[in-house]
């Protein structure tokens, strides 16, 4: 009975870490499918390629979401990226950083009740991030900002 358990506790605990260790490993290890603009295989030289501002910006015209390669700050910190050394694309190579909440504090976006912003970088050449970023909308709305929010020009 306590075998049958105790079984039963390691196979849980398996289906849970597979479920929530997808969609951030080191980009392409797996194949989604889901990203006609990208390879099944990525090399770290191809990062700047994959996160040119218009490539991306098209891509989130078209399927309201980000590439598969990019990953939030707080999961690439928990696979051991460190943004003062500036090795994420030896931590997790063809991975860039997007998809965090960006927070329009100086209000120089345009604000609607119920828009949520988010960032990507863009523009990435490994190392330490640039200030490419392109911000988005939960709306539809696509901005660059390539002095680091200090202004912004919509994309249209």
């Amino acid at each position: 009975m306590k075998k049958n358990i105790l079984a039963a506790v390691c196979l849980f605990l398996a289906v849970v870490y597979i479920f929530f260790a997808k969609g951030i490993a080191p980009f392409g290890t797996e194949t989604t499918g889901k990203s006609p603009l990208v390879s099944e295989k990525v090399t770290p030289q191809q990062i700047d390629v994959l996160t040119e501002q218009h490539r991306v910006a098209d891509y989130l015209r078209q399927h309201h979401q980000l590439p598969d390669y990019y990953i939030t700050k707080k999961q690439a910190r928990r696979l051991g990226w460190n943004a003062r050394e500036g090795n994420l694309c030896q931590v997790l190579p063809g991975r860039a950083i997007g998809g965090d909440r960006f927070s329009n504090r100086e209000k120089k976006l345009p604000t609607e009740s119920g828009r949520h912003w988010f960032e990507a970088d863009v523009n990435y050449r490994c190392g330490h991030r640039g200030s490419d970023r392109l911000l988005y909308s939960n709306d539809g709305l696509i901005y660059l900002t390539v002095d680091h929010y200090n202004s912004f020009t919509r994309l249209e």
